[in-house]
């Protein structure tokens, strides 16, 4: 799949910049530089929490970049009405994984896209049901740091996803981007993807 439109990602995440690679996207990527305690702090249903912090990572970066498709992502983990963002240490880490262990959590992504002839955002669901975790499976898996920059504390994609029992919903959701989703949104506007 090729896709024409230049495009800045919004973005220093490995996982974003894989999937847009393999969707077809031609993108460079551009380190945004907001204060997500702005929007973590308030009391905001999930799905506008990640669609508000996507936006001001797009606009961020499009202020610097006028003309260009940017492309601006967030992902969060919602567990009892707990959001879990990057744990800032081994500590937070595990009390995230404590919290998800036997649980069913949500995790949400937003996407915002913005240029000269487009402004789109949305945001996208996806349900995980976590096994039950023994205290050494939990300092086991944090023994292989693989948390750091994880919403939730932990890496579907790596040894996080042996910690999984199901997911419902768009996988690649999970690694901080429904890209079938993005795909689908844009052809809606008019871009040939």
């Amino acid at each position: 799949m090729e896709v024409s439109m230049k495009t800045i990602l919004a973005s220093t995440s490995e996982y974003r910049a894989k999937l847009l690679e393999l969707a077809g996207f031609e993108f460079e990527v551009c380190a945004p530089h907001i204060d997500e305690s702005m929007v973590t702090g308030k009391r905001l249903p999930p799905a506008e929490v990640v669609r508000s912090l996507a936006a001001q990572k797009a606009i961020a970066v499009w202020n610097h970049n006028d003309g260009e498709i940017i492309l601006g992502a967030d992902t969060i983990v919602v567990c009892d009405d707990e959001i879990f963002g990057h744990p800032k240490d081994r500590a937070q880490a595990k009390h995230m994984l404590e919290t998800l262990s036997g649980n069913h959590h949500e995790v949400y992504t937003g996407v915002h896209i913005c240029g000269d002839y487009i402004e789109l955002s949305f945001s996208e669901r996806t349900l995980v049901d976590m096994y039950e975790l023994t205290e050494k499976e939990i300092e086991n898996y944090l023994d292989l740091e693989e948390f750091w920059n994880r919403p939730g504390g932990y890496d579907i994609a790596k040894h996080g996803g042996l910690l999984v029992e199901r997911i419902n919903g768009d996988y690649s959701n999970l690694l901080g981007l429904p890209v079938g989703v993005l795909i689908r949104q844009l052809r809606a506007c008019g871009f040939r993807i």
